[in-house]
Parts: structure tokens; C-alpha cells; sequence
């Protein structure tokens, strides 16, 4: 495996508050912060160490509500890193972005209005639908975030916004039977992919780093030596390098859409033999929670389940 190539991308979760309650919010909202200091000088360390960083995918809570946010991907963009911002695409500043072409936005939605403001509250569907519509109209790079639950898993083929391409996540609270995530999970381009491999450097807001955006197990700090770093996300993923159904290195960016990350859905460019195999996971006993969420023993059954 060639760590190198998944340090081109890194993810970045400088909050966990939010300006709304969703019911189907998974994530605990803690109050601590990263500056843009502290992320800027984490940046500057792991590009001198690297000289591999491409990519950052900023996430929260909402990043939106962060009175600098907006001053910190302006400086990033100025250092030519793609970015790609997860939000919910209620607070608009998006006139203040200086280029929209090399900033991707992934808006969640929760399927048809009544279902999204009855998860977000009443009149945030409308809001996000506006959203959008600027960000298409300003040459922002757009994709939906749909979380399918009980409520939105009907309408998984009929819901559709400007005719962009979604990406769609199950709902971690339990609404989903097994089965209905089985369907998701085989059928539908989802994140995590069928076959993972989604691991990267993920920094979360405690200043504490991750082997990837979902993990529960830190392997490193913010202060700690960009060696320090590499080498303990590097150890992370050798469980998976002695599995039978590791396929090895691929590839896999939020920011697909862009020119310079167009790397196609992955399992459908990988052959036939391998497409029921894994590209490993940094946590493979937890693996999103999905061998708890389909009563699995293993992380292989959990892969071979997501192959029909």
C-alpha cells in the first residue's frame, strides 16, 4: 500500500455545534474548536512533510456557523487545495468564497420537503433547495447527501434536486432494517463504499486525529510529529493487509466531481473478480457500525453481504 497516495486528502472537523436539531443527528455536540491557526499550521507541518496534500473535506456540525470559516477556505483555495465542504446549506456566504470552481459542496438533504423539515424543521428544505440553486448558479462543484432512513428510504428513486448526483448514507439510529440497508448498500453509490477503503487522515475538533471521519479510535494528536502521525495511520491498516479480501489501494474522493478528482465509482471500475472484495478499513471491528447494524460476526461477512 502506498500510504502516500491516501495522504492526498485530508478531513477536517473544526466543530461539532450546529445551528439546527436534526432527529436523525449521530454526532455528539461538544463545544470545542480548531482555529484557523491550528489548522493552518497543521496543514503548513503535514505539507512539509508530504508534499503530497491535494484535498481537505471540511465537515461539522456545520462549518457555516464558524464566524472565520469563510477566511480559512479563502487561504486554503489560495494554496490550490480543492476543497469540499459537508453541510447542511442553511447559512449562505457563498458570494464570499473566491473560487467556487475548486470548492465542492455536499448538501444534505433528507429527502422530500414534509421529510426534510420534519427531521430539520419547517422551512430549512426551502432554505437548502436556495442554497443549491446559488451554489449551481456561482460554478460551485454541487452533490446531494442523502441520508435514506425509514421515513426517506420510499422515496430513494424519485427524490431528485436540479438533477445533481447524489451519494446516500443509512441512517446510523437504527430506523433501517437490515434489509433496507442491504438494498442501499448493493444498489446505490453510497459513503461509505461497498468495498471501503475510505481511510484518511481525519482531524477532528478535540485536536485529536483519526484513521478516518467515522473511526472511535484516535491514533495521534495535533501536536504530534507529522512522522508520529504517518507512521500510526500507516499501522492502522495492516489488519486489513493480511485479509483474504483485500484488494488493495483505491482511491476514493468526496471530490469526484472536479476534473482533477475524477476517479469514477469506484467498484464499478474494479474487475469482476474483486468486486465482492474489500479495500480495507482502518477500524475493521467497527467498520461503520454495520457488523452491529446487520448482527454480523465479521467485517468479511459485512463485506460480502454488500456484494448481491
Amino acid at each position: 500500500m502506498k500510504i502516500e497516495n491516501f495522504l492526498e486528502s485530508v478531513y477536517i472537523s473544526p466543530l461539532e455545534s450546529c445551528n439546527l436539531h436534526c432527529r436523525y443527528c449521530y454526532t455528539q455536540k461538544t463545544n470545542t474548536v480548531l482555529s484557523n491557526t491550528q489548522i493552518l499550521d497543521f496543514i503548513k507541518r503535514l505539507q512539509s512533510a508530504t508534499h503530497n496534500l491535494r484535498s481537505i473535506i471540511f465537515c461539522g456540525g456545520e462549518v457555516f456557523i464558524l464566524p472565520n470559516f469563510i477566511q480559512l477556505v479563502n487561504a486554503l483555495l489560495s494554496q490550490k487545495i480543492f476543497i469540499t465542504i459537508i453541510t447542511n446549506g442553511t447559512i449562505n456566504q457563498l458570494d464570499k468564497i473566491t473560487d467556487p470552481q475548486n470548492c465542492q459542496l455536499l448538501v444534505s438533504f433528507d429527502g422530500p420537503k414534509n421529510i426534510h423539515d420534519a427531521n430539520r424543521g419547517i422551512g430549512n428544505f426551502a432554505k437548502s433547495k436556495a442554497f443549491v440553486k446559488h451554489a449551481l448558479d456561482l460554478g460551485f462543484p454541487v452533490e446531494i447527501f442523502f441520508l435514506i432512513t425509514k421515513d426517506s428510504y420510499p422515496h430513494k428513486d424519485s427524490f431528485n434536486l436540479f438533477n445533481l448526483p447524489k451519494t446516500y448514507l443509512t441512517d446510523r439510529l437504527g430506523s433501517l432494517t437490515p434489509s433496507q440497508i442491504l438494498d442501499i448498500k448493493q444498489h446505490y453509490h453510497t459513503f461509505p463504499a461497498k468495498n471501503f477503503g475510505c481511510f484518511q487522515l481525519a482531524l477532528q475538533s478535540d485536536g485529536l486525529i483519526y484513521g478516518c471521519c467515522e473511526s472511535p479510535t484516535p491514533i495521534a494528536k495535533i501536536s504530534d510529529p507529522i512522522s508520529t502521525i504517518i507512521k500510526n495511520f500507516n499501522d492502522s491498516l495492516k489488519t486489513c493487509q493480511k485479509c483474504k479480501l483485500y484488494i488493495g489501494e483505491v482511491n476514493q474522493f468526496f471530490g469526484r466531481n472536479h476534473p482533477r478528482f475524477i476517479r469514477g465509482r469506484e467498484h464499478e471500475k474494479l474487475p469482476l473478480q474483486a468486486k465482492n472484495k474489500c479495500s480495507g478499513c482502518c477500524c475493521p471491528d467497527f467498520l461503520c457500525n454495520y457488523k452491529k447494524q446487520l448482527n454480523l460476526s465479521s467485517c468479511q461477512d459485512v463485506i460480502k453481504s454488500f456484494h448481491p
